[in-house]
């Protein structure tokens, strides 16, 4: 072992590939001898922080920079493939492929996070796109090929880039365990959700996402219920999830409400639902639904302060908008200092309910 801080020890047993992040978190926490985890700077860290492990160290950053440029480089030669001597297919497949190797590197003994996401997000879109190009090949070799006839294949609704795409971060996630790559699991799935539902059934978009994004919402809960003190690969999984369910969730209930009130009601109902969803997020501890829903807040109470008529195509006062920021940003501000003594507040009352053991401990 070497002279440095404990933490320091870890993190490099983590950069080394030895252990696991999960498995540094525990060996923080037996330190501690409480069960508590340890922060970047050696104090015991908040149990029911909202954390999620996003840079080892600047090592990530520089490895990051060189498969940028190596996606670079495979851009340009998809684009000029002939000049290769490489069909599109075959360029597209070779770009995948070197991704994968590269997330064997990176991902899977070096543990690095921040190249992980880059590559998972490669990946998915190179081996996506080789098995579109593979399928429609064609109607790309056709001599009556166009800049038109492109345009029109890619607005192509029977296009399904989509399918592949998920079943290429579905493989992508099981050989890595990449949190983040749950979200464009749960990202490419509606697509492909909601283009089904859209075929067989007149449903509205908005009902569609809605649900779909509940249902993200819940496999998220489920995730945080294993992890409640937020230490282990479970709760970044949480994170990434409930990030993409937040909109789905928010912009169709707001959408809904504007289509079913009318004048200063609509703002009215449009800060009862923000609040609604500040007090859902404090139970639970995590910040994403009440992120997504401060654009629409913003407009909300800018439109209260010119008497209600700004979302139902009145005119607003441009002396309002200072106030409105001022407004909006003293609410994120106080829940952000205040964040966890309103969820000690809260917490007693919650725990005599059904959601008692999917919620995070209080601060102590």
């Amino acid at each position: 072992m070497t002279n440095g801080s404990p933490s320091d020890e870890l993190t490099a047993a983590v950069n080394a590939g030895v252990i696991d992040a999960a498995q540094a978190e525990k060996l923080r926490a037996m330190r501690q001898g409480k069960g508590v985890p340890i922060g970047s700077d050696g104090e015991p860290a908040i149990a029911d922080e909202e954390r999620f492990r996003f840079l080892n160290g600047f090592n990530d950053v520089f490895l990051t920079i060189g498969v940028l440029l190596v996606a670079g480089a495979f851009l340009i030669a998809s684009s000029t493939a002939s000049t290769f001597g490489m069909s599109w297919f075959g360029t597209l497949a070779l770009a995948a492929a070197t991704f994968w190797v590269l997330s064997e590197i990176l991902v899977a003994r070096l543990r690095a996070v921040l190249p992980g996401m880059v590559l998972s997000v490669l990946f998915v879109a190179f081996a996506a796109a080789a098995v579109v190009v593979q399928l429609h090949w064609t109607n790309f070799a056709s001599s009556n090929w166009s800049a038109d006839s492109e345009f029109a294949f890619w607005r192509n609704p029977s296009l399904t880039f989509g399918t592949p795409a998920l079943i290429a971060a579905i493989v992508y996630y099981i050989r890595f365990r990449l949190p983040f790559a749950l979200a464009l699991i749960a990202f490419f799935g509606y697509a492909v959700v909601s283009k089904g539902l859209f075929q067989i059934a007149e449903i509205g978009p908005s009902f569609v996402a809605l649900g779909y994004g509940l249902a993200v919402l819940a496999v998220a809960l489920a995730y945080d219920a294993r992890d409640p003190k937020r230490q282990t690969r479970f709760s970044d999984c949480a994170f990434w999830l409930q990030l993409v369910a937040a909109p789905l969730i928010v912009s169709p209930v707001i959408l809904l409400i504007k289509g079913t009130t009318i004048g200063g009601a609509t703002s009215a109902a449009i800060v009862a639902t923000v609040f609604f969803l500040a007090l859902f997020a404090l139970a639970i501890d995590r910040r994403a639904l009440l992120v997504s829903s401060l654009v629409y807040f913003t407009v909300a109470v800018y439109d209260l302060l010119n008497g209600g008529t700004l979302l139902t195509g009145g005119e607003g006062s441009s002396s309002s908008f200072v106030l409105t920021l001022g407004v909006v940003g003293a609410f994120v501000l106080f829940l952000g200092v205040f964040w966890h003594p309103i969820r000690n507040r809260m917490l007693p009352g919650l725990q005599k309910t059904f959601l008692a053991p999917y919620l995070p401990e209080s601060r102590q």
